[in-house]
């Protein structure tokens, strides 16, 4: 079996050889010190000894004697004291060795996650671009009936769309990733705008998927329209992601009472509880093989969890009936609103 030296000086190798080190050499110390007491403790009674039979006293009668118990108490007193310093220590050894752990892990993590997100990234770049050339190409050379020009146009189109999704995405990371960051405060009709998105996804017949959308008139917050328009992009393309052909996706929006609900509900394959809380981080891809099948970068999800906060709305997963997720937005309606800065320092 062969070790590289790579290997060998790992990180992590060198810091548990330390730890171990440390811990021998507390180890060592800390019995050294308690066998040092009771040498001390033993050279006193000797002494006391000789003192006792020096005045003539019976040296059997040490042991009750106030000198005798007072050295007695003193050394359990230092006995308990090596022990306490020693619990603390190992106590906050412990917490250090977890938390570098722990970092260390999340290190590894983040650079796994960002070295996939460029094999991806390069992947959704050369897609639709490979796409459109190979359109623009067919076009250029042959004599093709309209229909067919129509048709080679409309998948360009639809390439392009994606690359500007994907443009948008990465543009709108880089500039949630800065302390500071504000969006507009205009009033927003989400109606037109739900209804815009809607229609939008409904009629492309490529995605083969069932849309449905219920949608209450005069929806009305304050924001950003390119920010909210990226949030519902965001969470139907999540929802065309991880579903298959024929599968339903709905929009639902309604006001109640000061607040605007919005749903977006899928029968895909859904999302574990314990994914559930780790969907939202950067970078991050839910871990199953169907997952590694999918497109994406890991951004979308992140960017739609930065916005709704930042127009101070909340949003939450739970599983659809029988399968799939539901994606739940919250706004509040646009008297509400009026007061809220859509802005926030990142501490």
């Amino acid at each position: 079996m062969n070790f590289s030296p790579k290997k060998l000086f790992h990180p992590l190798i060198v810091f548990y050889v330390l730890v171990i080190y440390i811990l021998a050499s507390f180890v060592w110390w800390s019995v050294l010190h308690v066998r040092k007491n009771e040498q001390i403790f033993n050279d006193k009674i000797k002494i006391l000894q000789f003192e006792y039979e020096r005045a003539g006293l019976d040296p059997a009668n040490i042991k009750s004697s106030d000198s005798f118990l007072a050295m007695q108490e003193k050394q359990k007193k230092q006995n308990l004291m090596i022990m306490g310093e020693g619990l603390v220590f190992l106590l906050l050894l412990g917490m250090g060795i977890y938390r570098i752990q722990s970092g260390f892990n999340k290190e590894i993590q983040l650079n796994r996650q960002q070295r996939n997100f460029l094999l991806s990234i390069t992947h959704e770049l050369k897609s639709p671009l490979a796409g459109i050339k190979l359109a623009l190409q067919t076009i250029f050379k042959h004599e093709l009936p309209r229909e067919q020009n129509l048709k080679l146009l409309s998948n360009s189109l639809n390439d392009t769309d994606r690359l500007q999704n994907l443009v948008d995405n990465l543009l709108m990371a880089a500039k949630l990733e800065n302390q500071n960051i504000t969006f507009a405060k205009e009033e927003q009709n989400l109606s037109n705008l739900l209804s815009n998105i809607a229609t939008k996804f409904s009629g492309d017949l490529n995605l083969k998927r069932q849309f449905s959308a219920e949608i209450g008139a005069d929806l009305i917050t304050k924001g950003d329209r390119t920010a909210l328009n990226s949030v519902f992009i965001n969470l139907i393309e999540n929802a065309i992601k991880y579903s298959v052909k024929d599968d339903k996706i709905g929009i639902t929006a309604k006001k109640v009472n000061d607040q605007i609900l919005v749903y977006i509900c899928d029968t895909g394959i859904g999302i574990s509880d314990t994914e559930k809380k780790k969907v939202f981080k950067k970078f991050y891809r839910v871990g199953n093989e169907d997952t590694r099948k999918t497109k994406g970068t890991g951004l979308g999800l992140f960017i739609v969890k930065e916005l709704v906060e930042f127009h101070g709305g909340q949003i939450s997963i739970k599983n659809n009936k029988p399968k799939g997720t539901i994606f739940k937005i919250v706004f509040p309606a646009s008297k509400v609103v009026q007061e809220v800065v859509l802005r926030r320092v990142r501490a």
